[in-house]
């Protein structure tokens, strides 16, 4: 028995970095993520006005508006049309009306001036082409006294090697650019850190 030209043909062999798509398990994202409790440390309560920057297709931002109910309000922020056309579409078939839609640019959200009690930003900071400008961006959009959240994932919690996440070095350092004070960074998410600011007087 002949096999000619058997081992001619060229072998592709995949490896598939699992870790790296278990950071992404969107399917069990509330029991990582927690955002129940995120909201609970950040006091996120009925009646405030939060702008999230980076809504996407809305995972965090139908969460806020649950949270603040009827008497609060959402900005929800994106540069992709595509993903807020989705927040738009769940808001009408499910009767929500607390959710504005914000078209942004790339470095500026477009909040409202002076209304937000809140921003905030969940796994965005890390996409951003001129972080310091956006960071900058945002604070004319705040209340006095009001915060900026980031939530960002530490590559230092997971071992990741792929450099897609920014070390928290680098957000606190673009934080300190951006003329914020770093009032406090919560650690007690497995995957994530949440670095709390406030604007410089």
């Amino acid at each position: 028995m002949r096999f000619s030209g058997l081992f001619s043909i060229p072998v592709v062999i995949i490896v598939l970095n699992f870790s790296y798509l278990w950071q992404f398990d969107k399917e069990n994202r509330d029991s990582w993520q927690q955002p129940d409790r995120i909201m609970d440390t950040l006091g996120i309560k009925a009646g405030m006005i939060i702008g999230e920057a980076g809504a996407g297709e809305g995972y965090f931002t139908f969460k806020l508006a649950n949270r603040v109910g009827e008497q609060g309000k959402i900005f929800a922020n994106d540069i992709d049309e595509k993903k807020l056309k989705k927040i738009e579409e769940r808001c009408q078939e499910e009767n929500i009306h607390n959710i504005t839609i914000i078209l942004g640019k790339t470095e500026d959200p477009l909040f409202p001036k002076a209304e937000l009690d809140m921003a905030i930003m969940v796994y965005v900071f890390h996409h951003l082409e001129k972080p310091v400008a956006f960071l900058k961006n945002i604070k004319a959009s705040l209340k006095p006294s009001a915060p900026l959240v980031i939530i960002e994932r530490d590559p230092d919690k997971f071992n990741d090697r792929s450099g897609h996440f920014l070390p928290k070095k680098e957000v606190i350092q673009a934080i300190k650019e951006a003329n914020y004070n770093l009032s406090n960074m919560e650690t007690f998410l497995p995957r994530d850190n949440i670095f709390i600011c406030h604007p410089r007087k």
